[in-house]
């Protein structure tokens, strides 16, 4: 069955998919050809999202088991729909007590057999680290821990098994081989203590210790765990428990030290998340056994591969993948690309998940005059002038300074073994080694490049050039030999010249490869984006701060490219990681329209909300009147009831405190600044304290001043990305107005009944006929398009695309395949008064949005958008 469009749903346990399959039918009649579903498989308890599993070869019995996915995917294909599923290779939940396959390892280190599974230093220098896996999950330093009492040995009768829990929640395994340890604290286990004691050094798989747990299992061996109990608040006390826990093969310790001494690879700065050695062919087998079962047998038909810039070899993961089976499927990446960097070809990928279009509609709608003027009101209001390359720059530096030490130590480490026996560098010092590495990641426009044993792209030898570059210009202080030493790591020239220890250099490169890509998702998505508060309509994942605008030209010119390299990749809007929902994003980007009105009101604002006693920061003020103008509901058009006016203060609360965490300028996740949240939560406290207040009075006249301009961008780029080369994906309840701000926000619980109800009352109707409130004009708009897509696939996904000379102010284009024709026009910066009748080719042409027949001439007055189709219908 071929992609024409997905609709994202994500899985909860209190939304499983028994609940998705009765929307079968209203996504049938919407117009979709597959269910596109977050993450599918065990998780760790409570999961959210699904992005933390703990089995890859169990459907999440929260979300309804295997049986209750078969059937949801049964019920979809009876209403002629398939299923994509979001798949993790990358990584897997560790901590708490559900990942078998981490307590494995925790249990017997090295000797696990899946200890292969994860990227593990087990030769670690950290002081008492060598052999141990660091488990940095503590609330407290690991004394103060233990002698609170809040390290508990217990025993599990079921299984014969020791382990120790931390505040009640982590397991921490005790290896069967210290075991008599613990059976010599009580008197009458002195035989089966000796037993155990002499099975010495034997591995997990020896049947030596099945039989000892039958026996252990025999007994009751609760009196022996006294022994290793102490009194709270004595640490002495506590010394029994201390020596066994030294003894095991993992290290207790307080969550601050990851960044220090992490000693597994993890998702990004996230201990709780382990990352998975799927470039073993044995280990990719055991990930991939279960789904590739499920698209086997027809019951998944495409995957989305989750952050695959976190696998060593993406090109020879995304190979494997495909010659698994044999038949064609679609096959989605996350990547997110830079604004000139394309998806390898050699991947054989349909394509990315689409964040680049949602960055070139922003970028095509957002009004190009306001640029200039925008700039300087930030600056004048906030007094922030840096440059937004000079912010990125700052953030990733930061990132590797702290949260991401223990990485760029190791990294730095490898770098000098390289020298030690080399006269020509070996005076190079580990600090400056550091830094200029530091350097170069930082400058690295890219989140990685793709070096492997191929060798390395033109592309790629340019970009590394070009960071280490301008790391030079940067910091001139480090040793130039030393920019040069690792630039020739980076390309591999280093692994020609000394051919005796290229593998050493490749694994090496390989990687730094894996440490740049988490650098700058977190220090440009998670740390800049929420600094840099010019306009943040333009603060999405994949773009480019300080850049603002899409030409025409640039916006036809990579629909075409598309249409070229990628016809059926996914373009999208919102998802689950966006910084804000797509109608949120369009009426924050009215704004460039309107600069001059909204300088004004943003002093007025401020007059109107700052408190001299609990300042808070400008640039985040700043950021706050547009999160807000954002979220605020479309159709609120007057002072809104008390108790809506709360819950909506309560999502923006919660908003603007994520992101004054992730900016970490006034407060952080870790070590945060609750006096400075405190004076911004009573600074939002101010400002939507009441309906009826100046603020909002004020507030509620720029919205009604903005709001024709927002909807005008909000129907624009919901008619581009169904009708531009790709395969468009609508996150869930998107069909509807989408004003969420940045997770959990955007996982709220969708209103289905509702979007039904409207669905069935519009489906019939040409969408200029469908009211304007509640987002029903946008439903209509989709559900249209999406029925076009399905009535002339040919033309959606294969038909030539032309762009169409048009008056200022107006995108338009031309597609054509297999004799239909489809013409689409937009009007842009509607602010500008741009003359909105245009002059049309030749022929008899329907408006699907107006119902009307047309030739000669369109008028885009009334409405911004038309899509025409030739003839009537």
């Amino acid at each position: 069955m071929s992609v024409r469009a997905t609709y994202r749903i994500q899985f909860t346990s209190d939304f499983r998919f028994a609940d998705a399959a009765r929307l079968a039918p209203y996504l049938s009649r919407l117009g979709i050809s597959h269910l596109y579903a977050s993450p599918i498989l065990a998780a760790r308890e409570g999961s959210t999202h699904g992005y933390d599993g703990v089995h890859y070869s169990l459907i999440s019995p929260e979300l309804g088991g295997e049986d209750e996915f078969r059937a949801m995917a049964a019920t979809f294909r009876e209403h002629g729909m398939g299923v994509i599923v979001d798949f993790v290779p990358n990584h897997m939940g560790v901590g708490g007590a559900d990942n078998v396959f981490w307590l494995s390892v925790l249990e017997w280190g090295q000797q696990s057999p899946v200890a292969g599974w994860f990227d593990i230093d087990w030769e670690s220098p950290t002081p008492g680290l060598a052999g141990k896996v660091l488990m940095p999950f503590l609330g407290d330093q690991y004394g103060e821990v233990l002698a609170r009492g809040e390290l508990e040995l217990r025993y599990d009768a079921d299984r014969g098994a020791f382990a120790v829990w931390a505040h009640d929640t982590h397991k921490l395994p005790i290896c069967p081989q210290t075991y008599a340890m613990i059976l010599r604290a009580a008197p009458g286990y002195e035989e089966l203590a000796a037993d155990f004691e002499a099975a010495g050094e034997a591995g997990p798989a020896d049947p030596v210790w099945a039989d000892l747990r039958r026996r252990l299992r025999k007994t009751d061996p609760t009196p022996a765990l006294a022994a290793f109990r102490g009194t709270p608040g004595d640490l002495e006390s506590w010394a029994a428990l201390d020596r066994l826990a030294e003894a095991q093969n993992w290290r207790a310790a307080k969550f601050s030290m990851d960044s220090d001494a992490i000693n597994y690879r993890r998702f990004f700065t996230m201990s709780d998340l382990a990352g998975v050695r799927v470039e073993k062919a044995e280990v990719f087998a055991g990930v991939h056994r279960l789904i590739l079962r499920l698209m086997e047998e027809g019951v998944v038909e495409g995957i989305r591969i989750d952050h695959i810039d976190g696998l060593v070899d993406p090109k020879g993961y995304c190979l494997r993948l495909r010659g698994s089976l044999d038949r064609p499927f679609p096959l989605y990446v996350e990547k997110i690309l830079a604004p000139d960097e394309i998806l390898p070809e050699s991947w054989q990928a349909d394509g990315t998940t689409g964040y680049e279009f949602a960055n070139l509609a922003v970028g095509l709608l957002a009004d190009p005059a306001g640029c200039e003027a925008l700039t300087q009101v930030h600056a004048d209001f906030t007094g922030q002038t840096a440059a937004p390359e000079d912010l990125v720059h700052q953030a990733k530096l930061e990132i590797m300074a702290q949260p991401m030490a223990a990485e760029l130590e190791s990294l730095s480490d490898r770098l000098l073994a390289l020298v030690a026996d080399d006269p020509r560098r070996r005076d190079f010092g580990r600090a400056a080694v550091r830094s200029g590495l530091s350097q170069v990641v930082a400058a690295l426009d890219v989140y990685r490049t793709y070096a492997d044993r191929d060798g390395l792209s033109p592309p790629d030898r340019a970009r590394i050039e070009g960071a280490v570059e301008r790391a030079r210009a940067r910091a001139p202080e480090v040793d130039p030999g030393i920019y040069d030493f690792i630039a020739d790591v980076m390309t591999l020239e280093l692994a020609g010249e000394q051919p005796d220890k290229r593998d050493e250099i490749l694994a090496l490169v390989l990687r730094l490869q894996q440490f740049t890509g988490p650098v700058m998702a977190k220090g440009l998505e998670d740390r800049a984006l929420y600094r840099y508060a010019r306009f943040i309509a333009l603060n999405e994942v994949g773009s480019e701060p300080g850049h603002f605008g899409v030409s025409l030209e640039t916006f036809h010119r990579a629909n075409r490219d598309r249409l070229e390299r990628e016809p059926g990749a996914m373009l999208t809007t919102s998802t689950h990681d966006t910084k804000r929902g797509e109608d949120a994003r369009m009426r924050i980007a009215a704004i460039s329209g309107h600069v001059g009105e909204w300088a004004r009101k943003v002093d007025e604002w401020h007059g109107l909300l700052a408190s001299e006693d609990a300042p808070v920061d400008r640039n985040e003020e700043y950021f706050f009147y547009q999160l807000l103008l954002g979220v605020w509901p479309m159709d609120w058009t007057g002072p809104p009831p008390a108790e809506d006016l709360a819950a909506l203060r309560e999502r923006v609360e919660a908003g603007m405190l994520k992101s004054i965490r992730e900016a970490a300028v006034n407060s952080r996740w870790v070590f945060g600044n609750e006096e400075y949240e405190a004076a911004f939560c009573a600074f939002i406290g101010r400002a939507l304290g009441a309906p009826d207040s100046a603020f909002l009075r004020s507030f509620l006249e720029f919205h009604a001043r903005i709001r024709p301009e927002a909807e005008a961008n909000i129907l624009a780029q919901t008619v581009l990305k169904l009708t531009v080369p790709g395969m468009p994906d609508i996150y869930q309840g998107a069909e509807l107005w989408e004003q969420s701000l940045v997770d959990p926000d955007n996982r709220r619980p969708v209103d289905f009944a509702l979007r039904e109800r409207l669905l069935a009352e519009l489906v019939d109707k040409p969408p200029a006929e469908a009211p304007s409130e509640g987002g029903a004009l946008k439903m209509a708009l989709t559900a249209r398009l999406l029925r076009l897509r399905a009535e002339a696939p040919a033309l959606l996904a294969r038909g030539s695309y032309e762009p169409l000379e048009m008056p200022e102010g107006i995108c338009a284009f031309l597609r054509e395949a297999e004799g239909r024709r489809m013409l689409v026009a937009c009007r842009l910066n509607r602010a500008q008064g741009a003359d909105a009748k245009a002059v049309l080719p030749a022929g008899r042409w329907r408006d699907l949005v107006s119902g009307e027949t047309l030739s000669g001439e369109l008028n885009l007055g009334r409405l911004p958008v038309a899509v025409l189709v030739d003839g009537a219908e």
